[in-house]
């Protein structure tokens, strides 16, 4: 109830404040408030009491100020502001006690230069301690330098004063150097109370990710063992599929089964071996290494892959690349991105045309695969010009694409590709993979 009290003029202050460092320069500032009116009510009483006409008229006037002081404070006056205010009050009274009020030092005014520098430096920092540290002295140096005599004595307080006055200011004074030390201390052992649960707390974290780390390394030798398996256990049965078909369908060319057979074997494994080389690359590579490709001579190689399905859908293809192309990025990564949009665009389309051409500006180099079918979905389109990378949910339009257009997403990102499609002229999709240059 009493503590409530004595920070009820700057709850405004506290409330919202969550450094502890200035929520005790806050309370600090409270706390002196109260200890002033306090103190100040009974020097102006006693200094009456005792007949001390022009120190009584000076204590009314100080009440005075620290009223205000209080009732701005209370009203939401900025702390830091109050601060520098304080700062100028003690400085004035260091001032008119040597220079108006005795006739030399007093264990009092030396005591407002202790306050001034503990003040200072534990309520505003290192810059404005020795800013008001430095301002407090010169008074006292100039004192010095004007001739005045210091004496061997030094009186307890201004002349004018009684013991039970001089009492109260070395009370005050004594007390608002507890008051600083005592909230300040609070604040450091409290912060590094803090820092010590928040220790244990990063110390539990840090072993946690470290069995997530162990965790992850099993996964990751797991799935490497999981890849090789795949690839010795399924891509090679799927490789003499596909030979041997392929080798039955040149033999019996009147036999439509077989020859669907071997098309279906043929896509299968080329689509297994891009999966492969796409997951063995994520899981091998920590870098993309750029080489220097020949376009022309990559989309020839794409095409061979598919004459047969182009043959079925009554198709054709069209390389209008000019040889010579040459673009710096990865030769894998790039070639799965042509087989599966070439692989699309061939299933989509049915007796027309794949095209493969390009555009050449000056930052950029545009390879567009162009097909003759009935459009692509809008909805997936919008997606493959966005920046999201998963397919929209529940879309039918989107699931025809298989994982064949999120893996061409994935890696267009790491060779720093983009895709954008748009229709082709006059009808059909093109979709143009966008490599800086």
């Amino acid at each position: 109830m009493i503590r409530s009290i004595l920070e009820w003029p700057v709850r405004k202050q506290l409330v919202g404040e969550t450094s502890i460092l200035n929520r005790a320069r806050i309370k600090v500032l409270s706390y002196a408030l109260n200890l002033k009116i306090v103190t100040t009510t009974l020097l102006l009483i006693f200094y009456q009491l005792e007949h001390y006409r022009l120190q009584a008229i000076r204590a009314a006037i100080l009440l005075g100020i620290v009223v205000v002081y209080y009732i701005a404070v209370a009203s939401g006056f900025q702390w830091r502001k109050a601060a520098h205010a304080a700062m100028l009050i003690f400085m004035v009274i260091i001032w008119t006690n040597l220079y108006y009020f005795q006739k030399g030092f007093d264990l009092v005014t030396l005591q407002y230069l202790v306050v001034v520098t503990v003040a200072a430096f534990y309520g505003l920092g290192n810059r404005w301690g020795v800013i008001y540290s430095s301002l407090a002295v010169i008074p006292f140096i100039a004192y010095v330098l004007l001739g005045h005599h210091l004496g061997g004595y030094i009186s307890w307080g201004p002349q004018g004063s009684g013991r039970i006055t001089i009492a109260i200011q070395l009370f005050q004074n004594f007390t608002l150097i507890v008051l600083i030390n005592y909230f300040f201390f609070s604040s450091f052992y409290d912060t590094i109370s803090d820092l010590d649960s928040k220790t244990v707390e990063l110390r539990s974290s840090l072993e946690f990710l470290e069995d997530s780390r162990r965790k992850l390394e099993r996964e990751y030798t797991h799935q490497k063992h999981l890849i090789a398996s795949i690839s010795h256990d399924i891509k090679s049965p799927l490789r003499f599929l596909m030979t041997t078909t392929g080798r039955l369908a040149r033999n019996h060319p009147d036999l439509s089964t077989v020859r669907a057979i071997s098309q279906s074997s043929y896509r299968l494994y080329h689509f297994m071996k891009n999966l492969l080389e796409y997951t063995e690359f994520r899981y091998k590579n920590t870098n993309v290494h750029f080489t220097y490709l020949d376009v022309n001579e990559m989309v020839e190689q794409k095409f061979a892959i598919f004459t047969q399905d182009a043959e079925v859908n009554a198709n054709r293809f069209v390389n209008a690349v000019t040889p010579g192309v040459i673009i710096k990025n990865n030769a894998q990564l790039v070639s799965i991105i042509l087989h599966n949009l070439i692989d699309n665009a061939n299933k989509a389309t049915n007796g027309g045309t794949i095209s493969v051409t390009y555009q050449d500006f000056r930052e950029e180099l545009h390879l567009i695969v162009n097909d003759t079918g009935p459009g692509m979905e809008s909805t997936v389109s919008e997606w493959i010009n966005s920046d999201a990378k998963q397919l929209p949910a529940n879309e039918n339009a989107a699931q025809n694409f298989g994982m064949g257009l999120l893996i061409v997403k994935e890696i267009s990102t790491l060779i720093r590709a983009r895709l954008h499609v748009k229709p082709n002229q006059p009808i059909g999709t093109s979709v143009h993979i966008i490599f800086s240059k």
